[in-house]
């Protein structure tokens, strides 16, 4: 039950990102999305190598797209900033 609420929410989320934060079709953009796969697929080899330890694999997933969320949105700020001042 948590997790389809947590599902939902991530999902609502991403609906209210794109909606005011389109996601940039610029290089940097492109480097960091392949960085994200990169970051997931990784952490699904270990998970496939630890069987039985999902939690830890759902754990290293979400703290991989925590950073690049960080990351995304400082840059979108910026930018933002930088429009404003424009």
């Amino acid at each position: 039950m948590v997790r389809m609420r947590s599902d939902r929410a991530r999902e609502r989320a991403r609906d209210l990102l794109a909606t005011y934060y389109p996601v940039p079709d610029d290089a940097e953009s492109q480097r960091l999305r392949e960085l994200s796969v990169k970051y997931i697929q990784e952490a699904e080899r270990i998970e496939a190598e630890n069987k039985g330890h999902v939690a830890e694999s759902d754990e290293l997933i979400s703290a991989a797209l925590d950073a690049v969320a960080r990351d995304y949105f400082a840059r979108t700020v910026i930018r933002a900033k930088a429009r404003d001042k424009s």
